[in-house]
């Protein structure tokens, strides 16, 4: 029986020693998604000018920005605020463009922020912007 337990550990090892690297590798992009940080892959929202401020990060669609808050990071200018209505400039991190709109439901102005491009909203879209999507 101590035989067979050793040869089943070895045979083991290798696709458990995967599964925890797949789990180490995953699991973080997961707990990213808006927790006040903007990291790579990522497109951003501020409260402020000059992607200052609390950041609202993201990295998929979002139909409605009502209930969605500024969170972080600790100590920044709009902690606590909603987002919707309240954006002054934005950050793109991601490979994907995003498309930014002035009302709920992708609907409204509809706006286009290149993938990499971080600057400051227009007139159309300071603290106007609703809803969100990828492209």
């Amino acid at each position: 029986m101590t035989e067979y337990r050793r040869v089943l550990r070895f045979a083991a090892a290798p696709a458990v020693l995967a599964g925890a690297l797949l789990v180490a590798t995953a699991s973080p992009a997961s707990a990213w998604v808006h927790d006040g940080y903007l990291e790579q892959f990522e497109f951003g929202l501020y409260w402020d000018a000059g992607s200052r401020g609390c950041v609202f990060d993201s990295n998929n669609d979002d139909a409605s920005l009502t209930n969605d808050y500024f969170t972080g990071p600790s100590g920044c200018g709009g902690r606590g605020q909603k987002v919707n209505d309240n954006t002054y400039s934005y950050k793109n991190l991601d490979i994907n463009g995003f498309h930014v709109y002035t009302d709920i439901n992708y609907s409204g102005i509809m706006g286009s922020i290149p993938a990499g491009y971080t600057g400051d909203a227009s007139q159309n879209f300071k603290n106007s912007i609703s809803s969100l999507s990828w492209y």
